[in-house]
């Protein structure tokens, strides 16, 4: 399974947090966001100190990397979404869920198969164009389609380029753009 597994459970968290944040209202997606990041603080340090959690531990297993910290790409989703729904509200964080989501995956997958051309660290050219291809996509079911090409070609620049957690980065960089742009709250 390894990093198809991997990948899929990012797309399928990206996607399906920000169809949790759009069902509830401000204060209750605040409060679901925060008991994420704490229940995955808690399941990292459980981890770490080499407890096993019946089913999770099998999950963790097969979805994270070997050698890497357990649960820290969910707990950096978290902590990007907390910031982006306490400075730019639901709409906008449910936007850079579904793009981290979407991008992130595809362009791993597709940078794995068929990614050629090297641009930054190991992440490939035909890659990020597939990840920002198929975020677009995505978006377009949920803001204008102008908006959603700009957001998904800044946020595959992002997750090309950017040397620290894209999983944060991205959600960040979506917010800030649909704001400089003028896409209204309320589109979804």
């Amino acid at each position: 399974m390894g990093e198809t597994f991997r990948q899929t459970v990012h797309l399928v968290m990206g996607v399906l947090g920000a169809a949790v944040i759009l069902r509830l209202d401000d204060r209750w997606a605040f409060v679901f966001v925060s008991a994420l990041l704490v229940a995955q603080f808690l399941l990292c340090d459980a981890f770490t100190r080499g407890y096993d959690v019946p089913v999770l531990s099998r999950v963790m297993d097969e979805s994270e990397r070997t050698g890497k910290v357990p649960l820290k790409g969910g707990i950096a989703y978290a902590a990007g979404a907390l910031f982006c729904l306490a400075v730019f509200g639901r709409e906008y964080t449910a936007i850079g869920l579904v793009t981290v989501g979407v991008l992130d995956s595809v362009a791993t997958l597709v940078g794995l198969r068929f990614g050629r051309h090297t641009l930054v660290g190991s992440k490939s050219l035909e890659g990020t164009i597939a990840g920002a291809a198929a975020a677009a996509l995505a978006l377009a079911f949920l803001i204008p389609w102008w908006a959603a090409a700009v957001v998904a070609a800044v946020a595959g620049v992002i997750e090309a380029c950017f040397p620290l957690d894209d999983n944060v980065a991205i959600q960040v960089g979506v917010c800030v753009v649909l704001a400089a742009v003028g896409v209204g709250v309320g589109f979804v």
